[in-house]
């Protein structure tokens, strides 16, 4: 065994090294942008800034470029559509250049996109510095004004304009002293974060045998076409060797060398802020990835000869660090499609909140695919000048991060960081004075749009839950991402149906796995598609809350619900769905206030 694993961490180690030599450049001691990371944000703001004529620096810790899509193997795009089964994307600009040069069916080949990116920096002319140490910031007074950095020992310094922050959980940022948020503590989670991953890849996979059985195992959730493919459900009944891990449903994408790569395996307890937690999780991932391959073998089909091949060189952290910015995106403006005026960038991907433990789901999904706006200010953290900080480390809550901690978004915020950076110098403008102003944003999102991202992207403006009368409850709900408007793939909240306990059973899934609150399993529920009485209901939310009341009155009377839900509910027989959203969150603002949960 143990010759084994040392082998699959052989492998790993060596994952890309031979594959192209690194970019290094001599460091001049100033210029108008430095970048701080070369992910595929950073490299798209290094680049936009570039070609808006400014002297930029990449400066990184990796020894090549690509990050999360090159170091972190992540070859299978979470595509940003217009339409759900349409393939329209709302990230064009820099994003649909990358796509269009390296991507076939939202999959690219990882050693193409890696020499497409060394490639690009190169043309481009941007100073790139692989392989530093100690990036450290140089502040006077709330300035960022340079940073020092070493290479081979040797130490640097170099002076800046404007700073953007690409890097892993904003580290530049937080130096700089930036304030941030972390994991799910808006939702009362202290301490958790969404599991991160150790994507890896397989050889010997019979793709059209996955496809042909994919394609018609009767599931909406599941395909395939010629280069990528998701489902297997029956992932879920993996036995890992600790508490610790979690295989969920394959997304996979078919690389030009015939092996496939695997975003599946979650690694919970993963600390975005503490680097030995991250390396430890790391090694005892490899030595898991052999149980899995065999697992594949016997429970996937089309896997019954592959074999493991190579995994990435660090893990994909999903969650970590959000900064405050001078504006917060929030879930209730994705939910609601809010068309900033200061839009910048565009999402829709669904609202994903991944496991931050192990619940035989692999995580909670509270949209379909929605389409939103970005605003400008999202990438300006507060008090700190000369500083923007892009990626899933910008300023969202836990609920809006859930959508648009995807690459693509990354992409498109990266674009206009290096636009709003170039704007600012040539202006002699701090990057807050620029994103601030309803004249400098108008002029940013016009050379936005010269360089060929879309901003007349139309939003929806049919919300039917407005006009129901427990919206109030479903926007209370929904903030605690106790509730999802996802139905059967669409994006639906069905006020006006009769309950099943299907609607029961999924809210209470997502107050177990979003929340803090100690509420008692309900296990032996009626079936899903019975329909739920007023007197069944009480049952339940007398299960809930330990307590025996016998009427509604009762409840209204001790103040659990309110006079609205009382009202409402008091004369019916079967309930409709927005009854029980109106009832579901009087109990659990209830139980929140006598647990003490914040």
């Amino acid at each position: 065994m143990r010759r084994l694993n040392l082998k699959v961490l052989f492998l790993c180690l060596i994952l890309f090294s031979l594959i192209t030599v690194p970019i290094y450049a001599e460091p001049s001691s100033d210029y108008d942008v430095i970048v701080i990371g070369s992910d595929p944000e950073g490299i798209s703001a290094a680049v936009s800034s570039a070609r808006n004529n400014s002297r930029v620096l990449l400066i990184d810790t990796r020894n090549y470029v690509g990050g999360l899509y090159t170091s972190g193997m992540l070859s299978m795009l979470d595509m940003n559509y217009i339409t759900s089964g349409g393939f329209q994307t709302v990230n064009e600009g820099f994003f649909k250049e990358f796509y269009d040069s390296t991507a076939v069916s939202a999959n690219i080949d990882i050693p193409k996109a890696k020499n497409y990116f060394n490639q690009l920096l190169q043309n481009e002319n941007v100073t790139t510095i692989l392989g530093a140490s100690g990036i450290t910031p140089i502040k006077q007074d709330n300035q960022v004004v340079g940073l020092s950095y070493q290479k081979n020992g040797v130490p640097f310094t170099v002076q800046g304009n404007v700073f953007i922050d690409a890097s892993i959980d904003a580290k530049f940022a937080r130096q700089a002293g930036a304030s941030y948020k972390v994991g799910r503590e808006e939702l009362g989670m202290q301490d958790e974060y969404a599991a991160a991953t150790l994507v890896f890849s397989v050889q010997g996979v019979d793709w059209q045998k996955v496809k042909s059985y994919l394609n018609s195992d009767n599931s909406i959730y599941t395909g395939a076409n010629d280069k990528v493919a998701w489902g297997y459900a029956n992932m879920l009944d993996y036995a890992p060797t600790s508490d610790q891990f979690q295989l969920r449903r394959l997304n996979m994408s078919l690389q030009d060398d015939g092996s496939v790569v695997i975003n599946a395996f979650q690694i919970f307890n993963t600390n975005s802020l503490d680097e030995a937690n991250i390396r430890e999780n790391y090694l005892r991932a490899i030595e898991e990835l052999p149980y899995i391959v065999s697992f594949l073998n016997t429970h996937a089909v089309g896997f019954e000869k592959a074999f493991l091949y190579q995994c990435a060189d660090e893990l994909y952290i999903r969650e970590g660090v959000r900064i405050v910015g001078e504006y917060t995106l929030t879930g209730e403006d994705v939910f609601t499609n809010v068309d900033f005026k200061n839009k910048i960038a565009y999402g829709s991907y669904p609202m994903d909140l991944q496991a931050t433990r192990r619940d035989e789901l692999g995580g909670t999904i509270l949209s379909s695919r929605n389409i939103y706006s970005i605003p400008i200010t999202i990438m300006v953290p507060q008090v700190i000048d000369n500083l923007l900080v892009v990626g899933r480390s910008a300023s969202y809550d836990p609920l809006s991060h859930s959508s648009a901690r995807t690459v693509p978004v990354g992409i498109a915020l990266g674009q206009a960081a290096g636009v709003l950076a170039s704007y600012s110098v040539d202006n002699g403008l701090s990057v807050r004075e620029s994103s601030l102003n309803d004249l400098h944003v108008l002029n940013i999102q016009t050379n936005l749009m010269r360089a060929g991202v879309v901003l007349t992207t139309p939003l929806n403006t049919y919300h039917p839950e407005e006009s129901s009368w427990s919206y109030p409850y479903i926007v209370s709900l929904r903030k605690k991402a106790m509730l999802s408007m996802e139905f059967n793939g669409k994006n639906d909240y069905r006020c006006k149906e009769s309950a099943t306990y299907q609607t029961l059973h999924n809210i209470l899934s997502l107050v177990h796995a979003n929340s803090a609150l100690n509420l008692p399993t309900i296990d032996n529920l009626e079936n899903d598609m019975n329909l739920v009485t007023q007197s069944q209901m009480l049952v339940i939310l007398n299960r809930l809350m330990n307590s025996g009341y016998i009427s509604v009155d009762e409840l209204y009377e001790n103040k659990i619900i309110d006079y609205s839900t009382f009202v409402r509910t008091k004369d019916k027989f079967v309930l409709l769905n927005e009854d029980i959203y109106a009832l579901m969150s009087c109990v659990i603002d209830y139980i929140t206030a006598s647990q003490s949960i914040s």
